[in-house]
């Protein structure tokens, strides 16, 4: 690459929006419900509505790559959202118009970013992968410790309009990157070869689908962590002040894991991968073990979010960084990533509501908290079924 630190800066920009843009609406969803003159319950389903675009569009990915490249494809996801983020303070309907368009186009960057490394830089696979889960981690958080702040001084529609800046400088940094590091001719070329299958069918792949159950059980798991661990701690005792910093705690303490687990990974052999993330899994098994107890206080809490912090960013961070190093080109990483968070996201989806209604059923979380322990006991037995010395295509 001519200019490798244009590429760099794209990545590390696609960090800071690819959750940001998303996660952040829900903090001040009651200015939001409050400016349309909405029930804050009828917004309830802009968390839900991301999630289900991620399953609908990702399986869509591999055709528009194929047909139209991995670089203009990002582009116009790129697009989508910041002309999504954009609409979002039109109108009570462009809110859910543009959470849509906003989560169809993050859809395509999930599945697309793993592949983008593979092809730009396949060596550095693992830093990379650091690179953008550590500002995505970190960045989700500090947007949703400055969201209030920010609604209080300007408005609700102004952070939207400052997260919607921060998506067009992304769209600037990749076209120079396209237009001065990718040669268009070279990247024919490289569709072209021989060894570069025209399919990939991961649907006929048995690995393939316990990497998309994997998939399904680690994103249900740690959204259903996000949205009810506060309410559950509120019910044990905590205020809400205190239920804050510990769902603040969960997003912070996992940074160390988003730095150097992906690097770990790819200079792993699968034996060392497998027992690493089995240790990794089995700290975040523990955490949601933990919420069993009812009468915990704020420490208590304090370590359960650390625990799922710790471990459940490792987990994620071993899934996006599978996607790249169990693959030996980009179409297999995109193809795999697209058949996997399909799934997945299909699954979480339903996850967090599920858990609510049996909340407010039950007025308990015990039923709930138990199928949350099986899944991640499931999870552990897949790993150890998916991970072996060759990828998953082979």
């Amino acid at each position: 690459m001519k200019k490798k630190w244009l590429f760099t800066l794209s990545i590390v920009l696609l960090g800071v929006v690819m959750r940001s843009t998303f996660t952040t609406i829900p903090v001040v969803i009651d200015n939001v419900a409050h400016s349309f003159g909405l029930p804050v319950s009828q917004l309830g389903i802009l968390t839900t509505l991301p999630l289900l675009t991620f399953a609908i569009f990702s399986p869509t990915t591999s055709y528009f790559t194929h047909r139209f490249g991995m670089e203009k494809t990002l582009l116009v996801a790129l697009l989508l959202v910041l002309f999504g983020s954009l609409l979002r303070v039109a109108s009570a309907s462009m809110l859910f118009i543009g959470t849509i368009l906003v989560g169809s186009g993050i859809a395509f960057i999930n599945v697309l970013l793993p592949a983008t490394l593979v092809k730009f830089t396949p060596n550095k696979i693992g830093a990379y992968t650091s690179l953008y889960s550590t500002t995505m981690t970190l960045m989700t958080a500090i947007f949703q410790i400055i969201a209030v702040p920010i609604t209080k001084a300007f408005s609700w529609q102004m952070l939207v309009l400052f997260l919607s800046v921060i998506v067009f400088l992304v769209v600037v940094t990749w076209v120079l990157h396209m237009a001065i590091n990718v040669d268009t001719s070279v990247n024919q070329r490289v569709h072209s070869v021989d060894n570069m299958p025209d399919q990939v069918h991961p649907w006929r792949n048995k690995y393939a689908w316990a990497m998309l159950v994997m998939a399904g059980i680690q994103s249900a798991v740690f959204y259903t962590s996000i949205a009810w661990v506060p309410t559950v701690a509120q019910h044990t005792g905590l205020t809400a002040t205190q239920s804050g910093w510990v769902i603040g705690v969960m997003s912070l303490i996992g940074i160390p894991a988003s730095m150097w687990v992906p690097s770990f990974l790819e200079r792993a052999n699968y034996k060392q991968r497998v027992r690493f993330m089995t240790g990794a899994t089995v700290l975040w098994l523990i955490a949601i073990i933990m919420m069993y107890n009812t009468q915990a206080g704020l420490v208590w809490w304090l370590i359960v979010t650390s625990f799922i912090g710790l471990g459940g960013t490792a987990v994620f961070v071993y899934m996006v960084t599978s996607y790249a190093i169990r693959t030996r080109n980009p179409l297999e990483s995109s193809s795999l990533s697209g058949m996997a968070q399909t799934g997945g996201y299909l699954i979480a989806a339903g996850a967090p509501w599920a858990y609510g209604v049996l909340f407010a059923q039950l007025d308990s979380w015990f039923l709930q908290t138990t199928v949350m322990v099986i899944a991640i006991l499931i999870f552990i037995g897949l790993m150890w079924f998916v991970e072996r010395d060759q990828t998953i295509f082979e």
